[in-house]
């Protein structure tokens, strides 16, 4: 007869207890297996390449040069090239400027050119007029071949070059030519034509050396380097959505060439500002994740709207509102961004050291750590985090007291 224990109504058979006894030794087998067979992982060597995105405000010591009221303007220089004290930048035409009167003028200096060199032909041409048509030549074709690979950036410097070398080559057939009757004729309707255009003319020069640009925005003598530490999200966000890189409304439209014609200016607005090469500069990046592994005095690499990379340090981290403001320093490239006040920009860095699977940090009472496995328990050691990405976590040890080692094994969540 079988043995059975009777609970209230009920009777129980012992080989249920037995069962049930198993059943949870089972369980309690099973989970402690699980955990000493895979709750664990070894702490490795490894890189993590950490990439962060966001827009960014430009910063920098800009000088800003007004010009008078004027009509249309002709660009001397290119848009971020580097210009010398008093160097020519632009040529601007008052209102009542003409183009047809400069369209004569360019004929009368043609057919001067032109006479002179017919009543040259038959006598010996010295080495200085043969130099200068070499040198017209060269000019020419450099130029030609720039506009066909659409490389505008030296276009400004060129055509000033040829400039100076048919103003010089017209100087030295005036030289060598006797006027008679036609070419007096010439000569005087030049002069009266050239004497107009004066008139309507402002010549610009640049005050001082530097970066040259033509996008003048406003925000030159609100935001420069004393501000860079007390810009919060706020200000960016206003800056984003009153700082349009349109250089239509700084007076500089399109490709900075030569001869760029320019909108109105009104009397005495911002035309252009200078950039010292030699100052470093900085931009205020807005990231949209509040977890950012970088710290100050941090070199990373800089791409600014799939440009060439540059290299910049890190002098300011700080949260705000679950997002993050990245301020870098820059020390060379100005002239890659100059015409710029926001833009988008992308930062990496990567990081190599003890590595761990994210599942492997914890937190204990406030403190970030790991827990390495020590015999048959388990030792907590607070770490900072140094990079995450893709799953896994370079950290270090906070104490040198408690350090990690190399294929410590790491308790996982």
């Amino acid at each position: 007869m079988a043995a059975y224990l009777v609970i209230g109504n009920r009777r129980v058979k012992f080989r249920f207890f037995i069962i049930l006894a198993l059943l949870i030794g089972g369980i309690f087998y099973l989970l402690t297996f699980h955990k000493s067979a895979s709750a664990y992982s070894s702490i490795s060597y490894g890189k993590l390449d950490m990439v962060y995105n966001g827009f960014a405000v430009i910063i920098r010591d800009e000088k800003v040069y007004t010009a008078p009221a004027h009509g249309k303007a002709v660009f001397l220089v290119s848009e971020g090239s580097r210009v010398e004290t008093n160097q020519p930048v632009a040529v601007l035409y008052k209102e009542n400027y003409d183009e047809v009167i400069v369209k004569q003028l360019y004929d009368i200096q043609e057919k001067i050119i032109e006479y002179q060199q017919n009543r040259l032909m038959d006598q010996v041409v010295n080495s200085d007029l043969i130099t200068i048509n070499e040198d017209i030549d060269s000019s020419v074709s450099q130029i030609q071949e720039l506009v066909s690979e659409g490389k505008y950036s030296s276009l400004g410097v060129l055509e000033s070059q040829l400039r100076v070398l048919l103003e010089n080559k017209q100087k030295l057939l005036d030289y060598q030519t006797e006027p008679d009757f036609y070419l007096t004729e010439l000569y005087n309707r030049e002069a009266s034509l050239m004497a107009q255009i004066e008139a309507w003319t402002i010549r610009l020069q640049s005050p001082s050396f530097g970066y040259i640009s033509f996008f003048v925005d406003g925000w030159e003598h609100v935001i420069d380097k004393d501000s860079i530490g007390k810009i919060t999200l706020a200000d960016l966000e206003n800056i984003f959505a009153n700082s349009v890189n349109d250089t239509s409304k700084s007076g500089f439209s399109g490709s900075p060439a030569l001869e760029q014609e320019t909108a109105e200016v009104q009397v005495e607005e911002p035309f252009f500002k200078i950039v010292d090469p030699s100052d470093e500069w900085y931009a205020v990046l807005k990231c949209d994740d509040s977890e950012i592994f970088l710290q100050q005095g941090d070199i990373v690499e800089a791409v600014f709207d799939d440009q060439e990379k540059m290299s910049a340090i890190v002098t300011h981290v700080h949260k705000e509102n679950n997002q993050s403001i990245l301020v870098l320093q820059f020390s060379t490239g100005m002239d890659k961004i100059i015409s710029k006040r926001v833009s988008p920009l992308e930062i990496r860095k990567t990081v190599e050291g003890l590595m761990v699977p994210t599942g492997a940090l914890h937190n204990n009472r406030g403190v970030q750590g790991v827990y390495v496995k020590d015999k048959d328990k388990n030792i907590f050691i607070e770490t900072s985090i140094q990079a995450l990405s893709n799953g896994f976590a370079i950290v270090e040890s906070v104490s040198d007291e408690q350090a990690l080692q190399l294929h410590d094994q790491v308790l996982i969540k």
